[in-house]
């Protein structure tokens, strides 16, 4: 009876151990699988974060290089903002002193054209028509407002060229105009610059002389001049040679003396 009760032990022992035995296996095969799995995530998740690692240190270096640049730009915009400061402040400087002399030149202006506009009243009749669209420009107040500064100072430049230019020259005109409240008659007038005129008309048998004053020319009549004049006359339309001419030089004009005032 002893030894059945032996065998029977002996394969419970056998059977208990092929039981253990077979649960550690599957155990330490599922710890295995678990263990490789684990290794595996871990080496995905390594060369994963290698590789964000680069992507990450590229991404830094870019915005380094970007972080200098943007340095580098914000120094050049605030070296641009005190250059745009420093020129917008010459510009308003340069303004103010182009204003002022705007006002300047204006202020001269009206003073220049003031003058002008006295001294034509005493200007040759001739040459005073022949300026007379000049003159609208200064005195008209619709032209006036209509004209720029450089438009008025070229006005003024055409007056006193055109002055000059009869001044400084012998000049025949034909211009008709009345002695001592006679009937008008047309002369011929050789107006030495605007100093003085000596008048005769066709037939020479009325002639004289005249001088400017503030209200116009005043005109003397002298018919003992005609002839000499005459010769002055035939000179300057070149119809005789040049020869010294013996004419009176009267003295300047009284704008209170009787004579003819003719603008």
């Amino acid at each position: 009876m002893k030894r059945p009760l032996k065998i029977v032990f002996c394969s419970l022992l056998v059977i208990y151990n092929q039981a253990v035995f077979g649960t550690t296996v599957k155990e330490t095969r599922k710890l295995l699988e678990e263990w490789v799995g684990a290794e595996k995530l871990i080496s995905e998740e390594k060369s994963k974060w290698q590789t964000e690692k680069a992507t990450l240190q590229d991404l830094v270096l870019a915005l380094r290089v970007e972080i200098s640049q943007l340095d580098k730009n914000l120094d050049k915009s605030d070296a641009e903002a005190s250059g745009a400061s420093l020129a917008r402040s010459k510009l308003i400087r340069r303004g103010t002193i182009a204003e002022n002399a705007a006002k300047e030149l204006n202020a001269d202006l009206n003073s220049l054209e003031r003058e002008i506009l006295l001294a034509m009243d005493s200007f040759p009749s001739p040459l005073a028509r022949r300026l007379r669209s000049f003159r609208e420009k200064l005195t008209s107040r619709e032209q006036r407002k209509s004209l720029t500064q450089r438009e008025r100072l070229e006005a003024c430049l055409a007056i006193l060229q055109s002055a000059q230019i009869f001044h400084g020259g012998v000049n025949l005109e034909r211009q008709e105009f009345s002695l001592n409240d006679e009937q008008s008659r047309e002369f011929h007038v050789l107006y030495f610059g605007m100093s003085i005129a000596y008048f005769v008309n066709e037939s020479g048998t009325v002639a004289g002389y005249g001088t400017p004053s503030p209200r116009g020319w005043l005109w003397e009549r002298r018919d003992n001049l005609a002839d000499e004049i005459r010769k002055g006359v035939s000179i300057r339309k070149k119809r005789a040679l040049p020869l010294f001419l013996k004419l009176p030089i009267p003295r300047k004009a009284d704008p209170n003396e009787n004579g003819e005032d003719v603008k």
